[in-house]
């Protein structure tokens, strides 16, 4: 009893859904760390005596991640296409000689952290610090978001650069989880590097996309008037034929077949319907759709509120819905 649907009848919409999380510098090695970038000479260099911040689970070289995230985010950036990250020109890249990084695990953002979502209180300095990211890949000082506001209504120009000091901070590149806070100066040099009560709080949106399923089931005239309910068949036999001395193994303690043991060594598929199967009045139920893929595997069943007659002279639509 089955039936291929017309593709017409099927429609997958995507959703996006957000989750708030929030990390701090306690959680650093469990997805998140906070380090330092700083530009020196490659020669000879030695790990051994290269200047690293150590996790439990990870170790990051200061120079080398200088030079990785200068490549990848601020060597070319009057071709925006030529660098990973958030490709607008409404995002001011400078990179200074050294920076302060916060990095977070692709487990803990999703497919991204969402744009204007961005909340870091840090206490690494004499005063708080409240850091927000103005959704284009900008972040910067809460409490000098007026100076901000001048710096990016005039285009980030760099001519313009001295409007944005003590306000712009860095940038953040959502699809990496990539905090980079390049504004060396004081108030902001340590950022996410220190631990305890100098430490930080990163609160953000992890974005996910969902996909909601719709399948329009549809049952023509005179289509699926049989049915496979035990209950239609004498003795209440079903499809299957089961012999053998383990044979009462197969099936549910506490049935009433089982009671009576009439199944213990052999139990025969039914072979006839009762009689009021074949009356010209006899409608069945719908109580349940099940969905199949090319290889006949069940994947879905949809589960009806109440049974639905299924009367032989009209078309029944039933709709399953799931998201995944």
């Amino acid at each position: 009893m089955l039936k291929r649907l017309d593709p017409r009848d099927i429609n997958i919409t995507p959703f996006k859904v957000y989750k708030e999380f929030t990390v701090t510098n306690v959680d650093s090695g469990s997805g998140v760390y906070g380090f330092r970038a700083i530009s020196s000479s490659a020669r000879n260099f030695d790990p051994d005596t290269a200047t690293k911040t150590t996790f439990d689970s990870a170790s990051f070289y200061h120079m080398p991640t200088w030079f990785l995230i200068n490549k990848m985010y601020y060597k070319d950036t009057e071709n925006n296409f030529n660098n990973f990250g958030y490709s607008t020109s409404r995002q001011y890249r400078l990179l200074q000689p050294s920076a302060s990084i916060i990095s977070v695990s692709k487990d803990l953002f999703g497919e991204r952290i969402k744009p204007s979502s961005i909340t870091l209180t840090d206490d690494s300095g004499a005063s708080t610090l409240t850091i927000k990211d103005d959704g284009k890949g900008n972040l910067y000082d809460n409490d000098n978001s007026s100076s901000f506001a001048e710096f990016s209504v005039g285009g980030f120009s760099n001519s313009d650069i001295i409007k944005s000091t003590g306000s712009f901070v860095g940038n953040i590149f959502y699809e990496q989880g990539l905090l980079v806070f390049t504004n060396t100066g004081s108030k902001y040099i340590d950022i996410g590097t220190k631990t305890g009560n100098d430490g930080y709080s990163l609160k953000y949106k992890a974005q996910h996309t969902i996909r909601e399923h719709s399948y329009t089931c549809v049952i023509g005239e005179n289509e699926f008037n049989g049915t496979t309910n035990i209950s239609t068949t004498p003795s209440r036999s079903g499809s299957i034929s089961i012999s053998g001395s383990v044979a009462w193994k197969y099936f549910p303690p506490g049935d009433a077949l089982y009671q009576s043991g009439s199944y213990r060594e052999q139990y025969n598929a039914a072979s006839e319907y009762r009689g009021f199967v074949t009356h010209s009045e006899f409608r069945p139920y719908v109580t349940k759709v099940g969905l199949y893929n090319d290889f006949n595997e069940l994947v879905a069943v949809g589960q009806l509120s109440h049974p639905v007659k299924n009367e032989d002279s009209i078309q029944l639509a039933i709709n399953v819905r799931f998201d995944a």
